[in-house]
C-alpha cells in the first residue's frame, strides 16, 4: 500500500495543477485580445461603395434596380483575405425626395448586390447606399445619384404628360426645367452617363474604329479623337465618358453617342499677351490644329449626351438625328491668335434637331475681331446648301455674346446661297428661346436668315420664355 501524500503535499499538488490549467488559459486570453484590436485597427479602414442606377428614368409603374458594389482595395490584409468577410455585410439603400424617405436592407454576397426599388410616384429623388460596415470593415456610403419617376408616357414622348414637379429645376424654361409641354428641358441632371468617372475601367481599344458594330460602353474614353472609318457603320459610345470629340475618316458611316459625356477641352499655353494662363480652354482654334472637336459628320445619331468645351458641339453635314442632349461650356482660348467662331450646332442638310437644350455661352474677352459665338444653332451655305432641316421642342438659351441665337439658312453671300435649294424645307416648331438680360436672346435678336417665303419653310408654335410669340426674321 502506498504511503498517503501529507496535507502540504496535496496542496502544492493542486497548485500545480491549477497553473497548468490557468496559464494556457491566459495566454488564450491575451491572445483573443490582441486579435480583437487587431480587429477594430481593420474595422477602421472603410471601402469604396459604388453604386449604379439601372435607369436615370423610370416610370410610375416600373420599380427601378440598384446595383451595389464594394471596392476593398488598400483594406486587404492576410488575414482578412483568409476570413472571406471582405464582401460580407448589409447595405441599406435610402431613397428621399417627393416628400418621403425610406430605407431598403440587403445583403451582399461577393462585395455585390442588387436592390429593386419598390414602385414610386412622379419626381425626383436622390439615391444613397450605405454599407453598414462588419467585423473587417468600417462603414462606408456611395455617391448620391438623381433619379426622376415619369409617367409612362413620358420615357418616349420628352414632350408628353408630365409637370414641373418632376424636374431637377424649379424654373420654367432653363435646362433641367419644365419645357412647358409636360416634359423637362434637357441639363446635368437627366444628359450624360448613369456612373461617375472614377467607377469606369479606361478604354484601351483603338481610337480609329474600322469594323463594323463596335460598341464602347461605360469606358473613360481619352481618345483626342476617335476616327469613324468607312467600314464601322454601327459604332456606338454608350454610357461613357470621352475627352476629345468625335470624327468620321472617310465615309459617312452611321454612328451613335448615347447617354455619354463629352469634353472636347485642350491644354493650351499662356496667351501671347500674358491676358490668361495656360490651362485646359475649348477646342476649336485652327491655328493650334485642334479642330476634330465635339462630334461632326454625317449619318450620326446622338441622344441624351452632354457635351462641353467645343467651339461647336454638334455639326451636321447630312442626315443626322440630335435628341435630349444638353450643349454648353462654350470656353474658348482668349489668345489674339484664335479666331474661333463657335456655336452649339451647325446644320446643313437633313437634321432633326428635336427637344435639346443649346448654350454658346462664351462672353469674352473679345481679342480680335472674330473670336466669339455666331449662335446657339447656325447654318451657313459656306459647303452645300443649307436645307431639309426639322428643328423642334429646343431650348435656345439666352447667348449675350452672340449675334442672334439661331440661324435659318438663308444667310446671304456664301458660295451656296444663290442656290435654288437653299434655305428650303426648313422647319421650326415649338421652340423655346430664352430672352436673356437684354430680352433679344443674342445681341440683335433671337434668329435671322429665315426665309419663310422659300419652299417647304414652316415656323410654327415658336415662343419666348415668357410665352409671347417669337417671329421669323431675316
Amino acid at each position: 500500500m502506498s504511503p498517503q501524500p501529507s496535507p502540504r503535499s496535496r496542496v502544492l499538488h493542486v497548485a500545480a495543477l491549477l497553473l497548468v490549467v490557468l496559464l494556457p488559459l491566459q495566454i488564450s486570453v491575451h491572445t483573443v485580445g490582441a486579435a480583437s484590436a487587431g480587429e477594430s485597427g481593420r474595422s477602421a479602414r472603410s471601402p469604396k461603395v459604388f453604386m449604379k442606377l439601372g435607369q436615370h428614368r423610370v416610370t410610375t409603374d416600373q420599380r427601378a434596380t440598384v446595383k451595389v458594389a464594394l471596392s476593398t482595395r488598400g483594406t486587404r490584409s492576410a488575414a482578412a483575405t483568409r476570413s472571406g468577410g471582405l464582401g460580407t455585410g448589409q447595405v441599406k439603400v435610402s431613397v428621399v425626395g417627393g416628400g418621403r424617405a425610406f430605407g431598403k436592407l440587403a445583403h451582399l454576397s461577393g462585395g455585390k448586390v442588387v436592390v429593386r426599388l419598390p414602385r414610386l410616384p412622379r419626381g425626383t429623388y436622390e439615391v444613397r447606399a450605405r454599407f453598414l460596415g462588419n467585423e473587417l470593415l468600417g462603414a462606408a456610403r456611395s455617391r448620391a445619384r438623381t433619379m426622376r419617376v415619369v409617367r409612362p408616357s413620358q420615357v418616349d414622348d420628352p414632350g408628353g404628360p408630365g409637370g414641373p414637379a418632376d424636374c431637377a429645376s424649379s424654373e420654367a424654361n432653363v435646362p433641367d426645367g419644365s419645357d412647358g409641354r409636360g416634359g423637362c428641358f434637357p441639363g446635368v441632371s437627366n444628359t450624360g452617363p448613369n456612373a461617375p468617372a472614377s467607377s469606369m475601367s479606361t478604354y484601351t481599344g483603338s481610337c480609329s474604329i474600322t469594323k463594323p458594330d463596335v460598341v464602347i460602353e461605360s469606358k473613360v474614353v481619352n481618345c483626342r479623337t476617335i476616327n469613324v472609318g468607312s467600314g464601322a457603320s454601327g459604332f456606338v459610345l454608350k454610357n461613357s465618358y470621352l475627352n476629345g470629340g468625335i470624327i468620321q475618316s472617310g465615309g459617312a458611316a452611321k454612328f451613335t453617342v448615347r447617354d455619354s459625356f463629352i469634353d472636347s477641352g485642350v491644354q493650351y499655353p499662356a496667351c501671347s499677351d500674358g491676358s490668361c494662363p495656360a490651362g485646359k480652354y475649348a477646342c476649336g482654334d485652327t491655328g493650334n490644329a485642334t479642330t476634330d472637336c465635339g462630334v461632326t459628320g454625317s449619318n450620326f445619331t446622338i441622344i441624351r449626351t452632354e457635351i462641353i468645351n467645343s467651339n461647336r458641339a454638334a455639326y451636321c453635314e447630312s442626315d443626322c438625328l440630335i435628341q435630349d442632349s444638353y450643349f454648353h461650356g462654350t470656353n474658348l482660348w482668349p489668345d489674339r491668335s484664335n479666331e474661333a467662331h463657335a456655336s452649339s450646332v451647325r446644320e446643313e442638310q437633313g437634321l432633326t434637331l428635336r427637344h435639346n437644350s443649346l448654350h454658346c455661352s462664351y462672353t469674352g474677352p473679345f481679342v480680335n475681331d472674330e473670336i466669339g459665338c455666331s449662335a446657339d444653332l447656325t447654318g451657313y451655305p459656306d459647303f452645300a446648301p443649307i436645307k431639309n432641316n426639322t428643328v423642334d421642342g429646343n431650348l435656345f438659351v439666352a447667348s449675350s455674346g452672340s449675334a442672334y441665337c439661331s440661324y435659318g439658312g438663308a444667310t446671304s453671300g456664301k458660295p451656296y446661297s444663290g442656290d435654288p435649294s437653299n434655305a428650303t424645307n426648313q422647319k421650326f416648331t415649338n421652340n423655346v428661346w430664352q430672352r436673356g438680360t437684354n430680352k433679344k436672346c443674342g445681341t440683335y435678336g433671337p434668329v435671322t436668315s429665315f426665309d419663310k417665303s422659300r419652299s417647304g419653310n414652316v415656323w410654327s408654335g415658336n415662343v419666348w420664355d415668357d410665352g409671347k410669340p417669337v417671329a421669323p426674321a431675316m
